[in-house]
């Protein structure tokens, strides 16, 4: 299932948080889609307006010791699609990055959005130059063949941060707040709620800021 461009661009409206929250209330437990731990890194560290929405394109890293898992037949950025978020899941306790300066430069060549990586990012005044978008957990000076290899390329990926299950496909929102994901078949459920319960939100701001109480604007717009 592929998403048009017009629900792509209804869920632009929505940050992060917004869309957790949706999630949450649709029943997406534990945690709506969080995927915890992630931060922004490039083009600026936890700053700026940067946001990244597309589908996502999994990417499986496993120890280089590893010789049984299978091999991708291509590098899997050369694989990636265009419009794609790349989504990278790495060995939990590896220190090395998993993606480096020159992924980006042929990552953006290709069109893709931006990369959510769980595990280390490497090179970033490279990757801030190009502003690429680049989330990650955290950062390491060390390359990625040394330790880890890829494996496979679009196949469900589990992520360590998160009870969650990255399908390929499944729409990747990611923002100074955090990272998101929505399972394919509830994209449009999202919106909906969104717009709904954003608007009563922005309700509440304007009254908050007229100086009403917490309670009393709770009451009147959310119910409670």
């Amino acid at each position: 299932m592929s998403l048009s461009p017009a629900v792509l661009s209804a869920l632009k409206r929505f940050s992060s948080c917004e869309i957790a929250d949706a999630l949450l209330k649709m029943g997406q437990k534990p945690w709506g889609g969080y995927i915890a731990d992630i931060e922004l890194w490039s083009p600026k560290y936890c700053e700026g307006d940067t946001r990244i929405i597309g589908p996502a394109f999994t990417v499986k890293m496993v120890e280089t010791s590893d010789t049984t898992s299978p091999s991708p037949n291509q590098h899997f950025v050369d694989a990636s699609e265009e419009g794609s978020v790349i989504v990278i899941s790495a060995p939990p306790l590896v220190k090395n990055a998993v993606w480096g300066g020159l992924m980006s430069a042929r990552a953006k060549y290709k069109g893709v959005q931006g990369v959510v990586i769980d595990g280390r990012v490497r090179d970033l005044n490279e990757h801030r130059n190009m502003k690429f978008p680049v989330f990650a957990r955290s950062h390491s000076i060390l390359p990625q063949n040394a330790f880890v290899r890829p494996s496979e390329i679009q196949v469900p990926i589990k992520l360590s941060t998160s009870p969650i299950t990255v399908n390929p496909g499944d729409i990747i929102v990611a923002d100074l707040d955090g990272v998101v994901c929505i399972p394919i078949q509830y994209v449009n459920e999202v919106i909906a709620s969104c717009e709904k319960h954003v608007a009563i939100d922005d309700q509440c701001m304007k009254a908050l800021q007229e100086g009403h109480g917490v309670k009393e604007t709770f009451a009147k717009y959310r119910g409670k």
